[in-house]
């Protein structure tokens, strides 16, 4: 973490849980809170490839957490949600939530979170009629694709030894350009 001072997002993101000032310095210091649903969003919670492929069509903050194998959408309370294989995370339900500016995996780290789309601080949310829409569309033809498990983005992989990651010892799919960079305090380094 840089010592950036907070911006809309990080107030934004903190301002969700019961003690704001001790939410902001947990994601200053460690990239990541725990934050609950219910106030200011709701999540969904997708399986990692339908919601890789979501993203298409599904605008707003979204993040992958690489130890549930899940991208998760901030919503607003979809009332009813219904979608199969996916969860509606509210009524105050505990998410560790990354900090606005950790936008890619800590290949050298434990599992966490990063964002795919992280917000702005002006209070956008997915919309989760669009959501919906969207997953009802994603087909099984779709949910083959090799997805690069680096920088979230589809296309020839190759498998990469990557501990903390997911898959057995850390084995992730990676396109050939991912696995020659690390990502270390949110900046690229080459190997």
């Amino acid at each position: 973490m840089t010592g950036t001072p907070p911006h809309a997002a990080w107030t934004w993101l903190a301002r969700a849980h019961p003690d704001p000032d001790h939410a902001l310095g947990l994601l200053l210091r460690h990239g990541r809170a725990a934050l609950p649903t219910g106030g200011p969003w709701d999540m969904v919670q997708v399986p990692e490839t339908t919601g890789l492929l979501a993203l298409r069509k599904a605008h707003g903050p979204a993040f992958r957490d690489v130890g549930r194998h899940a991208v998760l959408f901030l919503v607003t309370a979809p009332g009813g949600w219904g979608v199969h294989g996916t969860a509606h995370l509210t009524d105050g339900v505990m998410v560790c939530t990354p900090a606005p500016d950790l936008s890619a995996p800590d290949p050298f780290g434990a599992p966490g979170p990063y964002w795919l789309t992280p917000p702005d601080g002006s209070g956008t949310l997915v919309d989760p009629v669009t959501l919906f829409e969207t997953l009802a569309t994603i087909g099984p033809q779709e949910e083959g694709v090799t997805w690069c498990g680096l920088c979230g983005r589809p296309g020839p992989t190759t498998t990469v030894h990557r501990p903390g990651l997911s898959g057995p010892g850390g084995d992730v799919p990676a396109h050939a350009s991912c696995a020659t960079v690390g990502i270390v305090g949110g900046r690229l380094h080459r190997r």
